[in-house]
């Protein structure tokens, strides 16, 4: 019964191309280099937060 809707078969579909290939294999290399940075920036917070609280405890130690 035919209701209208066509679909290609699966052999129909068009194969990844090379190009295709490369920019996917370079967007997976962009976004791991985007997650190591993320990754550092994180731990450059993480230090900036330790250093703060290790800045307050001091100045509180001295002001007493």
């Amino acid at each position: 019964m035919n209701n209208g809707t066509s679909e290609a078969p699966a052999t129909a579909r068009t194969p990844r191309t090379t190009t295709t290939t490369d920019e996917l294999d370079t967007l997976k290399r962009e976004l791991m280099k985007a997650e190591v940075r993320l990754a550092k920036a994180r731990a450059t917070v993480t230090t900036a937060e330790i250093d703060i609280k290790v800045l307050n405890t001091r100045l509180k130690a001295v002001a007493r």
